[in-house]
């Protein structure tokens, strides 16, 4: 009988224990991890929804939201384009380096980089250029752009933009170069702003030392740059030039 009562006890305290076990909840790496995906993969995905909006030619908003019904950690392009989606253009006026807008005239596609500071998520630390973002939410992301197309109208929040990747506008590895240094912080609005002019569209550094601001109401005219902000951009497309003969790997020629 003492065999059998302490089977029996034995029996009793498995199942006590293994209903306590059942009722705790499961370890933190068991749940769910939440979803990472590069933000335009996502937007192709339909599961969020991109918004690109130009401040002007300094500065944009990239506005996301996230449209699946699960919480996301999503990755900022490295490298960006600004892209204009409508070619007309109203009537209005601009300074050097921005042509007159006109019926017809599309302005400038601008380009600039994701944030890359750490810590900029939602409800914790993701990493540079991450963030998470809950169902539903929208987050709103303010990043320095320059323009890439010197001529045309500046950029306005009131044209349709879109956010694309670098190289559907430019594949020179000095220009992608360039927008990293911007992300980074590496370099001003300004002194990248004669880098890139000078980089994507030829300009000489004579030609971006002329460029001027026209201001209203008769009061003089000032240079877009100072012989500082040239000197620096000098040096910047310097620094990338050589930053990118680094990144591109060598070829050899077949024999």
């Amino acid at each position: 009988m003492r065999h059998v009562a302490l089977l029996a006890l034995l029996l009793t305290g498995a199942i006590v224990v293994s209903a306590a076990s059942a009722r705790e909840p499961r370890p933190r790496s068991q749940a769910a991890a939440v979803e990472t995906h590069d933000l335009l993969r996502a937007e192709e995905a339909g599961l969020v929804t991109v918004k690109y909006i130009p401040n002007d030619s300094r500065s944009a908003q990239i506005v996301v939201t996230n449209r699946s019904p699960r919480p996301l950690t999503l990755r900022m392009p490295e490298v960006f384009a600004g892209v204009p989606v409508l070619a007309q253009m109203g009537p209005g006026g601009g300074m050097a380096g921005f042509g007159a807008a006109g019926a017809g005239a599309a302005p400038q596609t601008t380009g600039g980089a994701g944030p890359q500071n750490a810590g900029m998520g939602v409800g914790g630390a993701q990493g540079a250029g991450m963030f998470s973002l809950p169902p539903e939410k929208t987050r709103v992301v303010k990043v320095t752009t320059v323009c890439l197309e010197h001529g045309k109208p500046e950029p306005s929040s009131i044209r349709p933009y879109k956010l694309a990747e670098l190289k559907s506008y430019s594949d020179d590895p000095r220009l992608e170069q360039l927008m990293q240094s911007i992300g980074k912080g590496e370099v001003s609005q300004k002194v990248a702003q004669a880098a890139a002019w000078h980089i994507a569209n030829g300009l000489t550094w004579q030609q971006l030392a002329a460029e001027k601001i026209d201001h209203a109401g008769g009061d003089p005219d000032e240079p877009m740059f100072t012989p500082f902000e040239l000197q620096a951009a000098f040096r910047v497309v310097e620094i990338v030039t050589k930053r990118a003969a680094a990144a591109t790997p060598a070829t050899t020629s077949g024999t």
